[in-house]
């Protein structure tokens, strides 16, 4: 029966690209709760920093704050409030912002009075399905506030645990499927609608993937494998970058 539902959701993948794109989600904390790591830039600072760090992204008890502390000991928590397009925050002589750069990162913007500056792009670790990774970050929020009135919904231990079920349950062509569409999906040289219609047609094979038993995943996973090939020829010749 299992199998028979995952050849159903590929049957309907055609289907799913032939309609019109989805109205994007709007942002919520659990888009942005979590660790983001990447690398940063500083010009013009005297003080010492790291060329790379892993900063927490955190709402507890609803106040939302990100730890600039392991990009610099100088640097501390700062509270964060909503703007325009991401987060706000601001104490003593260091500004900071956070705004959604793409749908898996954020652009973080560091600066002091002294005129040191701080850029980097972020982003956080997934499992490849949005929807898991927002779960996640619920369960981490949850795991923070202090004023439940119930037991936590989700045990963000478990859930770390299933993170990794999650990783080892796709085949390996589903996961290289992966990679090629993060490529595509920083793409400029291809329209914006193309690159939805192929993020969704992905998005299909990997939920096909993660509800695949063990007799239905060789199938599926062949059906990534042809995807990636044909992603990556269109990839080399439209010249996207690596």
């Amino acid at each position: 029966m299992r199998g028979r539902l995952v050849l159903l959701i590929l049957a309907a993948a055609s289907g799913a690209l032939a309609g019109p794109a989805p109205a994007p989600a709007p942002l919520t904390w659990a888009d942005w709760v979590g660790d983001w790591d990447g690398k940063l830039k500083w010009a013009n600072c005297t003080l010492d920093g790291a060329d790379r760090a892993t900063l927490p992204f955190e709402a507890l008890d609803g106040a939302v704050s990100i730890d600039l502390t392991p990009a610099g000991s100088a640097l501390t928590l700062m509270p964060l409030v909503e703007d325009t397009d991401g987060w706000l925050g601001q104490q003593a002589d260091v500004t900071v912002h956070v705004k959604r750069a793409k749908a898996d990162k954020v652009e973080l913007a560091i600066d002091l009075d002294s005129g040191c500056q701080i850029r980097g792009t972020l982003a956080r670790p997934s499992v490849g399905i949005a929807a898991c990774d927002r779960l996640a970050a619920w369960a981490r929020i949850e795991s923070h506030c202090t004023k439940l009135s119930r037991p936590p919904l989700e045990n963000a231990a478990r859930l770390a645990r299933q993170r990794e079920e999650w990783k080892k349950a796709r085949g390996d062509e589903c996961q290289a499927l992966h990679g090629i569409s993060a490529r595509l999906s920083r793409c400029s040289a291809i329209p914006a609608d193309q690159r939805d219609a192929y993020a969704r047609e992905v998005l299909v094979l990997l939920a096909a993937a993660q509800g695949a038993d063990k007799a239905s995943l060789p199938v599926v996973d062949g059906e990534c494998k042809r995807t990636r090939e044909r992603l990556f020829a269109i990839a080399q010749q439209v010249g996207c970058p690596p």
